[in-house]
């Protein structure tokens, strides 16, 4: 399995902010390169924002997500420019 590029975790997350992919479903897919060594990811800012996603299903309380579309977004713009 190949690392991830930054415009392939921008993607991810631009099919939550549409709905079509849930944010468990992102922050699954993000954790099994940050939580296994079977993924290893080489690029420092790349292994950074895949942590960051990873927690995207943070719950606050039931059914209440820590992280919003704001955050998404400002992840995304963050994350782009670097």
């Amino acid at each position: 399995m190949r690392e991830p590029a930054k415009q392939e975790i921008i993607d991810k997350l631009e099919l939550v902010l549409q709905n079509k992919l849930t944010k468990e479903e992102v922050a699954d897919w993000a954790s099994k390169y940050v939580v296994t060594d079977d993924y290893p990811v080489t690029d420092l800012t790349v292994c950074r924002f895949l942590k960051t996603v990873s927690g995207l299903d943070t719950l606050l309380a039931p059914g209440e997500y820590m992280y919003d579309d704001g955050d998404i977004k400002n992840w995304m713009n963050k994350y782009s420019n670097k």
